[in-house]
């Protein structure tokens, strides 16, 4: 079983928490709800270069400069405009933490911002993504969002998937 697959339950089982927790079986008992995901749309940022290495326990931080980037989906869509990621690498690079926040505008003209945090490897990541928008799309910064996150081999570009959590 794979890292992410490993936090995707984990994740899936914090969520469940939060939802009816009984549905009934096909045999009358009571089994947990597990909530499904939905992709919504995707976004793709370029990275600056990356700061020199900060010593922190266990490891180092980075930091880069969002330039630029795009969200792409029937959901959302827009430019993103700057914005800042920071990244702590673990435990020889086998663990990394993720914060990145960046702001733009819709393709309508709405703007945002995206706070994403979460954890990975080297290769991708699973992160909680908060949307702070309104006007037409208001009812995403309510969402429970998650994304998929996967870094480019010359680490100057993130891409991620972003899912909504639904009840099954």
């Amino acid at each position: 079983m794979s890292f992410i697959q490993i936090l995707v339950g984990a994740l899936l089982a914090f969520l469940v928490s939060g939802l009816p927790a009984n549905v009934p079986s096909s045999n009358g008992s009571t089994i947990a709800s597990t909530p499904g995901l939905v992709r919504i749309f995707t976004a793709s940022i370029h990275l600056a270069d990356f700061s020199p290495p900060i010593p922190i326990p266990g490891g180092q931080r980075i930091v880069a400069k969002v330039n630029n980037g795009k969200l792409s989906g029937e959901s959302l869509s827009g430019t993103v405009q700057g914005g800042v990621s920071v990244i702590d690498i673990v435990n020889g690079g086998q663990a990394i933490e993720i914060n990145v926040r960046s702001y733009g505008s819709t393709s309508d003209g709405v703007p945002f911002l995206v706070e994403e945090s979460g954890v990975g490897s080297s290769a991708d990541g699973f992160a909680r993504l908060l949307l702070s928008i309104g006007g037409q799309y208001a009812n995403l910064a309510n969402e429970f969002l998650l994304t998929e996150t996967t870094l480019s081999s010359d680490r100057k570009t993130v891409s991620s998937a972003i899912y909504r959590a639904v009840d099954r």
